[in-house]
């Protein structure tokens, strides 16, 4: 992360804070306050508020809009599972933050525990069937983006027989691609994205976890989620060489600067798990690095 982008993500967090004394709908719980807690100990400065990161001060409604953002009067549509929707967060993922922050028009088409291939059980829910079916998604909008979550479900031990193989280099057909697997439906969405809007394509996967020890899960684990985001990349290569296709990974996986900014007392306040953030992971740690990416894709 670039110095300015560091001290852009430091000063959001200020604003954020001295934004907790504005009023409140009264529907909502009274957010802290104020902010009382121990420092942070990683390279992200802020408050330790609440018992975690979840504390109404890092709500959605008391983020501070930048009328200078690059990315204000954007429109970007999100497509993904549990962490596009933010599952662990009541809610809000970066897409929403964006939205008041950037002033970034966010739709978002996201369901928990949703993969990208289409399999036999409720075949309606995937990845595929949800971009040809949402109303969500304007068809003959213009966009600037369209991003898609790299969904750790395609990667759990009862869906890993289903990931496949890219089809050949010059293979464009969407007819080729085999929805029943994460590789077919990788190619088909951005076949099918690139034909209605015209955009780039962005494909993005969650922060590091391993198998064991520190940030580790279990199902999926680290090592098979890491699979997936090699297949994105590599989706990412062969369709880049295809005139007219703009498509990229922002592979936080494997970043391991991004990583290295949340220490292992931040990791627990930041996370409700290894694959899901909460409020303040989302706005804190993970959308300066969407802002950074996004600014460069869409300038």
């Amino acid at each position: 992360m670039s110095l300015k982008r560091y001290c852009a993500a430091l000063l959001g967090a200020v604003l954020l804070f001295c934004a907790c004394a504005s009023p409140q709908a009264a529907s909502d719980p009274a957010p802290t306050e104020q902010p009382h807690g121990e420092p942070s100990t990683g390279k992200i400065a802020f408050e330790l508020i609440g018992k975690d990161g979840n504390d109404m001060i890092y709500d959605k409604s008391h983020v501070t809009p930048d009328p200078s953002s690059p990315l204000s009067g954007k429109t970007v549509y999100w497509l993904g599972s549990s962490v596009t929707y933010g599952a662990g967060s009541n809610g809000q993922s970066m897409a929403h933050f964006m939205a008041v922050k950037d002033g970034v028009t966010s739709v978002v088409e996201a369901m928990s525990g949703t993969t990208l291939m289409t399999g036999e059980t409720k075949p309606e829910t995937s990845y595929v069937n949800r971009l040809l079916s949402s109303e969500k998604f304007d068809k003959n909008a213009g966009i600037d983006a369209f991003i898609c979550q790299i969904s750790t479900n395609d990667a759990k031990a009862s869906n890993l027989s289903q990931t496949g193989a890219l089809t050949g280099p010059d293979v464009t057909d969407p007819e080729a691609f085999d929805l029943s697997t994460t590789a077919g439906a990788i190619e088909f969405i951005i076949r099918y994205v690139h034909d209605a809007w015209h955009c780039p394509i962005i494909f993005y996967s969650g922060s590091y976890f391993g198998d064991e020890g520190e940030r580790s899960n279990n199902d999926p684990a680290g090592s098979d989620y890491a699979r997936l985001v090699a297949l994105a990349l590599d989706a990412s290569e062969k369709w880049n060489k295809i005139e007219g296709y703009d498509v990229s990974v922002l592979d936080l996986y494997h970043d391991e600067a991004f990583n290295a900014l949340v220490s292992e007392t931040d990791y627990a306040y930041l996370m409700r798990d290894p694959v899901h953030p909460r409020k303040a992971g989302y706005l804190l740690w993970w959308l300066p690095a969407f802002e950074q990416f996004l600014e460069q894709k869409c300038s």
